[in-house]
C-alpha cells in the first residue's frame, strides 16, 4: 500500500505541475496578445487620425474653390466694367472732377469729385448705374 500512496502523490504533483504550467502559459499568451492588440490599436488610431486630417484638408480645399472662382469671376466683371463705355465715361468724369478740385479747392469741386468718383467706384464694384 505504501507504494500506491507514492504513485498517487506523484500523480497529484504531476497533475498540479501540468495544470500550473498550462495556467502560466495561458497567462503569458494572454499578456502577449494584449500587448499586440494594444500596438495594433495605436497603429490603427494613428492611421485613422492621419486619414482624418487628410480628408479635412481636402474638404477645406473643396470649400475654398467656389470662393476662389467667385473672386476670379468678380474681378473679371469689375475689369469688364472698367473697360465698357459706361465705366470709361464715369472714370473720365471722376478724373475731371479730381483735376477741378485740385485746381480750385472749393466745397463744390470737392462734392462733385466725391459724387462722381463714388458713382464710378460703385459702378465698377456692383454694376449699378448712377441715377442721373
Amino acid at each position: 500500500m505504501g507504494s500506491r500512496i507514492n504513485y498517487i502523490a506523484l500523480f497529484i504533483i504531476v497533475t498540479v505541475g501540468v495544470a500550473t504550467g498550462n495556467l502560466i502559459s495561458n497567462w503569458i499568451t494572454a499578456e502577449f496578445v494584449e500587448s499586440e492588440v494594444e500596438k495594433a490599436t495605436k497603429a490603427i488610431s494613428k492611421e485613422i487620425s492621419t486619414q482624418t486630417k487628410e480628408v479635412e484638408q481636402k474638404v477645406k480645399i473643396e470649400q475654398e474653390k467656389p470662393k476662389i472662382q467667385k473672386i476670379t469671376s468678380q474681378e473679371y466683371l469689375m475689369k469688364q466694367r472698367e473697360l465698357d463705355d459706361t465705366g470709361i465715361r464715369l472714370a473720365k468724369k471722376c478724373s475731371e472732377w479730381q483735376i477741378a478740385h485740385k485746381d480750385m479747392q472749393t466745397q463744390t469741386s470737392e462734392r462733385g469729385m466725391k459724387k462722381h468718383c463714388e458713382e464710378y467706384k460703385n459702378y465698377i464694384e456692383t454694376g449699378v448705374l448712377p441715377n442721373n
